[in-house]
């Protein structure tokens, strides 16, 4: 890097220091000084507010020419990542922070910062779905009829990985969950507590037989999430059986995740408790990861409470785990897409869930789609979640 950019400690920092960070390097811009010439040591790094030196003698009025100044952000991102590893998330807090505040004190860059913060928003998300996509397609073909990706000892055998897996199926021990679509099992398997999860074929639909299996899927959405630091399950290995060419069923392992429930379970438990402040907390926490794949270019195509398990008991402290990750997309968070997860998760909550309670929580939508404010939507999101309610009693009951 040129030596007029900071050298940053290698200790790791806190999430508020690339706010902080964003925040003090544009009030340096506004007083006429230019990022590369700042100095850092860790003493100043370490303070709160964020001190930059040498101070800048320029003109307020004064700003350094938008090109310099994109070229200064671009190597400042880059000194970061090689000195601090830095996810990609935090290159975007760090440039939201900055464009936003150049916005507050000097409008003439606004529209320079909403264009910087939506070019590097769709690089980023190109690179995300890139990621996925190369995660999606390993090249993993150690055989014509069994194809196998083994995590912690990638030269296993595949045909006697997937005799170990039949053999924990058949026994049926540990069983979570079975279904017509998935049979979800807790065993031990080489050496360590995992999760199977074995996945029937895909539907022989002209959209669906073409796509890969479920379980490459969900390997492919583990690692995505695992790179871009969002909490999941954390994947260990997929398995396809294929006969005379037709997929006949797909495997998923992954890691036991422990002291932890789903978020029906919890909100059944804990939800009378709440006050009136924690509900609204609440609230705000599940649209926030749930936003937080959007800004990410993804999306939960199932999102039922039972598709989330949650760590911890405060409102503050929940961490919120996505599970079921073969429904995980890559793509815009589209209306459609929004309001199929409204009625899931309408029809998934609670019964001691009052209305009120969930028309605010649609209704905290409405920055981003205009209509979550409407009775017509709250309406149309009744009649789906009383249909589901009906089929799924046809289908338990054989109708």
């Amino acid at each position: 890097m040129g030596s007029g950019f900071p050298v940053l400690p290698p200790a790791r920092l806190p999430v508020g220091f690339y706010r902080e960070a964003g925040r003090a390097c544009a009030y340096y811009v506004q007083n006429g000084g230019r990022l590369r010439d700042i100095r850092m040591d860790e003493n100043q790094l370490l303070q709160s507010p964020l001190q930059l030196t040498p101070l800048p003698h320029g003109d307020r009025s004064v700003f350094p020419v938008r090109k310099e100044l994109e070229e200064d952000l671009d190597m400042i991102e880059i000194c970061w990542g090689e000195h601090l590893n830095t996810q990609p998330r935090h290159g975007l807090r760090f440039l939201f922070s900055f464009c936003h505040a150049m916005e507050r004190q000097s409008s003439g860059w606004k529209n320079w910062a909403r264009i910087r913060i939506r070019e590097k928003q769709i690089h980023h998300r190109k690179m995300i779905q890139q990621g996925y996509h190369q995660h999606l397609t390993r090249p993993d073909h150690q055989n014509q009829s069994v194809l196998a990706h083994w995590d912690p000892q990638p030269g296993i055998d595949p045909g006697g990985l997937k005799d170990l897996l039949e053999e924990r199926l058949s026994q049926r021990m540990g069983a979570l969950s079975l279904s017509q679509r998935a049979v979800v099992i807790e065993s031990e398997l080489l050496g360590q507590t995992v999760i199977i999860k074995r996945y029937a074929p895909n539907p022989q639909t002209w959209k669906r037989k073409w796509e890969h299996s479920r379980a490459r899927r969900a390997w492919a959405a583990s690692q995505t999430l695992e790179d871009i630091g969002l909490p999941a399950i954390q994947g260990l290995g997929w398995l396809e059986n294929y006969q005379q060419g037709k997929l006949q069923e797909s495997y998923f392992i992954s890691r036991q995740l422990t002291e932890m429930e789903t978020l029906r379970t919890w909100l059944r438990r804990e939800f009378p408790k709440l006050t009136l402040t924690e509900r609204n907390r609440f609230r705000h926490r599940l649209r926030s990861e749930i936003l937080r794949l959007q800004d990410h270019g993804l999306r939960h195509v199932d999102l039922k409470l039972s598709n989330l398990l949650i760590k911890g008991q405060e409102v503050e402290d929940l961490v919120f785990y996505w599970i079921d990750l073969e429904d995980l997309r890559i793509g815009p968070y589209s209306r459609r897409t929004f309001v199929r997860n409204l009625y899931q998760l309408n029809g998934s909550l609670p019964r001691n869930i009052p209305r009120q309670d969930r028309v605010a929580f649609a209704r905290g939508f409405r920055n981003l789609f205009g209509f979550a404010n409407s009775p017509q939507l709250i309406n149309y999101v009744q009649r789906k979640t009383r249909k589901r309610h009906r089929d799924e009693l046809r289908r338990v009951q054989g109708a």
